[in-house]
């Protein structure tokens, strides 16, 4: 029986869809039927997907429909619609997100524009929910009924979330951006590990406006976010936002999205150089002029619901059913009670409370949807909010309702206590969905339950926080957790076993601190060697203190230590299941790259650089078609800036901004004529086609020349061969010797042969630029090459021998072998 008919559903109030929207909407439909029937290849098609929301899943065929949630606010009403979407085109779960999102599961390509077109009649909508965007602005669910708050931030969230909703100026960013909100001194939004956190103060003086820090982001290279604002009034708070966008637009790595979100910006040119560089574009925008005024609110309307008085037969049932305190002796809870405990928070306005439904890793059914929906009616204003640890809440629910509001999330499975707390441990998809997924952190999570039983963890964990992520992307924000893991892959002979990372001791409450990377634990072993490092913290404890502070005190060493015993993996023969994930019918496996594949990387680079200038060229196309010519114009701009770095990976360079990128290619391709003269000067030619105004006529004129451009760099690099090397053309040769590279002659046991100093540089770009400086040798000379250890050493080696040179000498540089040296003799292909 399909579950939403087995609900009566009130009717779903909607409203005509925006002609603009609508137009959106119809032009992803028609690019889905050209995708589907084979007109565009899904390559083309990716980018302008993501744009929209939609993610492509592990599993072939099917999407990931990523919905916008700003600040977690949601309505009845539209919540019932998202029930029925994801009932009616998915699998009937909703699963909320980290970034108070909903995602729907397994949906066919050709069902997501009607999934649009519903969401949009409710004032919903997927776009930028994905890609190089700013990302869904995130604030506290307590945000207007918090007891600590300074303001309510919940207006200023919204402002700022359909301020920067398909505004030019973000369309086509480096990598994704994030903001968040909090309006207290406990940052419940985590704003340290966003790109810019924004948290409420007031001045002696009574004026409000926002601590604004920048800068902070998790993932494989975590950091925390600087103080860029100590106050930012209200009227400055969108343009002081604008310019740190445009900053990191500008100078942003395009070409590697390992080092592409802002906070490498920050690494490479200092946070008081980035400072500057913000102040300088907050200028140059123009908002220090008069003219900006005040900053327009969007107002979220969340009144509270008039209270209600139990009626007599109510309270009798109260008093029978035994919800007062204590009538069950000390020590003991009624399942109510315990609910009661961790489940609801008691509002600054008197006679309310917050209730919390704990959601099992943020996955909600259809049915339940359409309950939550009608309890939010029936017990309050018909409004809800997602929480960043994947729950619901639903406020101002009149407190002397809760018993009965117990009792009715009873009949439906969603009374389970302990939401928002330890036991509620947030994980994301993993291998359950996720492409990028290299384990099963909702298995692992299931399998921790254990370790934390819901509603009965003792009182000496309850600050404690627990996060899994699949990968080292950090979705679940492990590296902020009190105890966070990650999954990796370990080869253990002709075997692979899954294992996870364990990082101690983050937090962000207060003073922000990543945890610190203690051990790496098999997948099976993890529940048993957490049960003991929380022994381990009972048996050494001092008086009064928390496990975020003993871990602290003691150190990474000590903890390492007690847990080795639970690093120990036994052969498959003696048991497989070490090499089987939580909850995996099949042997863990993982792809592997074999070695030697350097000089196949850099082609892969290029090819990647030219088929990114293509989806460029796409997105202008049909941004001109649809009159949006400004946008249009960002689009051409960024294939042309694709191209020309797709081509300088064959000179061994990897520009990080713009600028740079337009000079390397005018003096290392352009000027060789490996392109059309018309090409040289790019800089002059293309110009800042930044967000501005545009006519039809000069988005078009735009999108020919970059046309043009991409065309005349995918014709010089067909003519390539794997050496790498780019042909003059044949109407005018003024080829210009390339510029010197650096070298570091110092080597701790002397070859005699120059030496080159690749260590910091990953493959492909060690081979590419090893490759060129052997190109400027003669036959016989010889040339030693210091790398790193891992695939540098691996790799380069082999990938220089395929091409027929000799490599005399490959050992380690120093004891600890991190770094290594070879010796490579030129043989003249």
């Amino acid at each position: 029986m399909n579950p939403v008919e087995s609900l009566p559903i009130p009717k779903i109030v909607t409203n005509p869809i925006p002609p603009a929207i609508l137009e959106e909407i119809e032009t992803f439909e028609i690019e889905v039927l050209r995708t589907l029937a084979g007109e565009i290849s899904t390559d083309l098609f990716k980018p302008f997907r993501l744009q929209y929301g939609i993610y492509g899943q592990r599993q072939p065929g099917v999407q990931m429909v990523r919905i916008k949630i700003p600040f977690g606010g949601i309505t009845a009403n539209q919540l019932r619609r998202v029930a029925e979407l994801a009932d009616h085109y998915a699998t009937g779960v909703g699963h909320v997100t980290t970034r108070q999102d909903i995602q729907m599961h397994f949906v066919e390509l050709k069902d997501v524009p009607s999934i649009m077109r519903g969401l949009a009649e409710v004032g919903l909508t997927t776009r930028e929910a994905c890609a190089n965007t700013v990302r869904n602005v995130t604030a506290c669910h307590l945000a207007g009924v918090c007891q600590g708050e300074v303001f309510d931030v919940t207006p200023y969230a919204k402002t700022v979330a359909y301020h920067l909703l398909r505004n030019p100026l973000n369309q086509s960013l480096p990598r994704k951006f994030k903001i968040a909100f909090s309006g207290c001194k406990h940052d419940c939004a985590l704003t340290p590990i966003h790109d810019i956190g924004l948290l409420a103060v007031k001045r002696a003086d009574g004026e409000i406006g926002f601590r604004m820090v920048a800068g902070g982001g998790l993932g494989s290279a975590p950091r925390i976010a600087q103080l860029l604002r100590e106050f930012t009034p209200m009227d400055e708070l969108i343009p002081s936002i604008e310019a740190v966008i445009k900053v990191f637009d500008t100078l942003g790595n395009r070409k590697n999205r390992n080092k592409a979100r802002m906070k490498f910006v920050v690494d490479k040119l200092g946070f008081d150089e980035f400072k500057r560089r913000w102040e300088a574009a907050y200028v140059a925008m123009g908002h220090t002029l008069p003219q900006n005024g005040p900053l327009t609110l969007l107002q979220h309307q969340d009144a509270p619901p008039r209270l209600i008085m139990p009626t007599r037969n109510e309270v009798a049932n109260e008093n029978k059913n035994g919800n007062g305190n204590g009538s069950h002796g000390i020590g003991y809870e009624t399942p109510f009670e315990m609910w009661n405990r961790t489940n609801v928070v008691k509002q600054k306005q008197d006679g309310y409370v917050t209730a919390a439904i704990k959601l099992f890793m943020g996955d909600i059914t259809a049915e339940q949807m359409l309950f939550v929906a009608d309890l939010a009616e029936r017990y309050s204003n018909g409004n809800l909010r997602t929480t960043i640890n994947q729950n619901l809440v639903i406020r101002w629910v009149p407190t002397d309702q809760i018993p009965h509001f117990y009792e009715d999330l009873t009949s439906h499975g969603l009374a389970d206590p302990g939401a928002e707390l330890v036991e509620d441990i947030i994980a994301c998809p993993g291998t359950d969905t996720c492409g990028l997924g290299i384990t099963s952190s909702k298995g692992l999570a299931r399998a921790m339950a254990e370790v934390f039983p819901a509603g009965r963890v003792p009182e000496d964990l309850q600050d404690v926080s627990v996060k899994i992520s699949g990968c080292h992307n950090s979705c679940a924000q492990h590296h902020i957790s009190t105890i966070g893991l990650h999954g990796v892959g370990k080869r253990l002979g002709d075997h692979v076993a899954p294992h996870y990372e364990l990082h101690l001791g983050g937090s962000v409450n207060g003073t922000a601190k990543i945890g610190r990377m203690t051990v790496k634990l098999p997948a099976k072993a993890v529940p048993a060697a957490i049960s003991h490092l929380i022994d381990v913290y009972r048996r050494d404890r001092q008086a009064n203190e928390n496990l975020s502070t003993f871990i602290a005190r003691v150190g990474k060493s000590k903890l390492k230590d007690e847990l080795i015993p639970y690093t120990i993996v036994p052969s498959y023969e003696e048991d497989p299941t070490f090499y089987y994930d939580w909850e995996g019918e099949e042997e863990f496996i993982l792809e592997d790259l074999g070695p030697g594949e350097c000089a196949g990387g850099a082609l892969d680079m290029i090819e990647n650089g030219i088929l990114e200038a293509d989806q460029e060229l796409y997105q202008a196309k049909l941004l001109v078609e649809k009159h949006q010519y400004s946008v249009s114009v960002n689009k051409s701009y960024r294939a042309v800036l694709a191209a020309a770095k797709a081509m300088l990976v064959t000179e061994g360079l990897e520009p990080s901004t713009d600028s740079e990128t337009f000079i390397e290619f005018d003096s290392r391709v352009a000027q060789k004529s490996v392109v059309p003269s018309v090409y040289r000067d790019l800089s002059k030619k293309v110009g800042d086609l930044g967000p501005k105004e545009a006519s039809a006529e000069s988005a078009r004129e735009k999108m020919a020349f970059a046309k043009g451009f991409v065309d005349a760099c995918r014709t010089a690099t067909d003519r390539m061969g794997k050496d790498l090397k780019l042909s003059t053309m044949e109407e005018e040769k003024s080829p210009v010797a390339p510029a010197p590279v650096e070298t570091k002659p110092v080597a701790p046991v002397p070859t005699g042969a120059p030496v080159y100093d690749l260590r910091g540089v990953a493959c492909p770009m060690n081979y590419v630029k090893t490759k060129l400086k052997l190109e400027m040798m003669d036959a016989g000379e010889r040339l030693e090459v210091w790398l790193d250890a891992g695939e540098p050493i691996k790799n380069v080696p082999m990938s220089l021998k395929n091409d027929g040179h000799r490599v005399l000498i490959q050992e380690a540089l120093e004891p600890e072998a991190s770094h290594y040296r070879i010796l490579v003799e030129k043989v003249e292909g």
